[in-house]
């Protein structure tokens, strides 16, 4: 939804990011494969070969020097990542927790950002729901 708001290296990084943390479960659901194939999209990077998954710490940090904007809209679309399912694991939730750390963003707006995310996945599921009526 945002994403196009990140320069090149933030996509990239966001990418490695969410493909990292929709495995944390410890599979790939096919919700969330939905969502990854629209952010590849988005992000008009079909090309990129994810690389750094080894090395998501060293990501995380890159992605802490980028602007206040830049980490509202990687958490925001990562909570949409994680959410796709209609739920967050212990794994993810914990992780999204150490990145908002990372990311120096408070506790409280990391939760508004998760509820804003829940509100409008509620919406888009009503919307769905009021164009498929018979």
């Amino acid at each position: 939804m945002y994403l196009s708001e990140l320069n090149i290296g933030e996509k990239k990084n966001f990418l490695e990011l969410a493909k990292y943390a929709m495995g944390l479960n410890g599979e790939y659901k096919p919700e969330e494969q939905m969502v990854y194939q629209s952010f590849i999209q988005e992000c008009c990077l079909a090309e990129y070969q994810i690389s750094k998954q080894d090395n998501i710490d060293v990501v995380m940090k890159v992605l802490a020097k980028s602007t206040e904007k830049s980490k509202r809209i990687v958490m925001l679309e990562l909570f949409g990542i994680l959410l796709a399912d209609g739920e967050v694991s212990k794994e993810e939730s914990d992780f999204m927790e150490e990145f908002a750390e990372i990311l120096s963003v408070e506790s409280y707006e990391s939760k508004k950002i998760q509820r804003w995310v829940i509100a409008m996945n509620d919406m888009v599921s009503e919307g769905y729901a009021m164009v498929n009526k018979e």
